[in-house]
């Protein structure tokens, strides 16, 4: 299996030159930026690639599969649950700092800033909403495998992921449980700092029930699947935070803009108005 490891490898040192070749052959002496950003886009996912396949293998001889064995393939595959077997399994997470690459995290202090604080007496305790900007937004649904407490277009945005999970993962989609999603408490061990759940846009997931240990740059090998379905629909994934929690999953900063310009989410005019207990302005 080493070698399928090198041929990525190959592949993503030859791509500068196949690039500089397609340059000669159409004519042209010098890249412009967009071809030089392209190249970039193509080395990032041949990279991925190669670290996806690195960790594939490594959990295959976890297993007992040697570097040395000879794999066939069939059009009709015999049955196997291995890969199902290795969605709880531990792995290293790949260049955690870059998963998020074009998002941005919706902080707390960003979300306060919005829609004001969820409630004013916060402690380390959950507690009610009473923010009515964020309270008459709340609902509480299932989404696909598990059940949350969220504000309306994340739910939306949320079991539109799941969806997705379950045409294209569903021996993953059946091992997905939830480690909570609105929670409105200050963080953990912190007298002032708010809780990104706190807000509704958040949830915690893990499979088969095990929770990831925080802070140590490892998860769960389904959950770096879960990542990329998230990510496509416009959601942050926590292994990307100064210390990993790839648990989490929150509505990036770059999607609640865009849920306020479609009015999903109200604009300052109408959270001034709904905090100064009138009527909201029509979006």
């Amino acid at each position: 299996m080493r070698w399928a490891i090198a041929l990525i490898s190959i592949a993503i040192l030859s791509a500068p030159a196949g690039w500089y070749g397609a340059q000669l052959l159409l004519g042209r002496d010098t890249a412009t930026l967009s071809d030089v950003e392209l190249l970039r886009d193509e080395i990032r996912t041949l990279t991925i690639d190669f670290n996806n396949l690195r960790q594939q293998v490594e959990l295959l001889e976890q297993r007992g599969v040697s570097s040395n064995d000879t794999i066939t393939f069939s059009d009709t595959p015999a049955a196997s649950d291995s890969l199902q077997d290795a969605f709880a399994q531990i792995v290293l997470i790949a260049d955690r700092r870059d998963v998020n690459t074009g998002m941005t995290a919706a902080s707390p202090s960003y979300l306060t800033s919005l829609f004001g604080l969820p409630r004013p007496d916060l402690n380390q305790d959950c507690q009610t909403m009473t923010n009515p900007v964020l309270a008459n937004m709340l609902q509480t649904e299932d989404v696909g495998p598990i059940r949350v407490q969220m504000l309306e277009p994340a739910i939306i945005s949320l079991r539109q992921v799941f969806k997705n999970v379950e045409i294209f993962e569903p021996e993953l989609y059946a091992r997905i449980r939830s480690a909570g999603s609105l929670c409105v408490r200050l963080i953990r061990g912190s007298e002032t700092s708010v809780s990104t759940h706190s807000f509704g846009l958040s949830v915690d997931l893990n499979i088969d029930g095990i929770t990831d240990t925080l802070g140590d740059d490892r998860t769960q090998l389904g959950l770096i699947l879960l990542s990329e379905f998230f990510q496509k629909e416009g959601w942050y994934w926590g292994a990307g935070f100064g210390r990993e929690d790839s648990m989490h999953f929150e509505v990036s900063r770059e999607k609640v803009e865009q849920w306020r310009r479609l009015g999903l989410l109200p604009n300052e005019d109408a959270v001034a108005a709904i905090l100064s207990g009138q009527a909201a302005p029509a979006q």
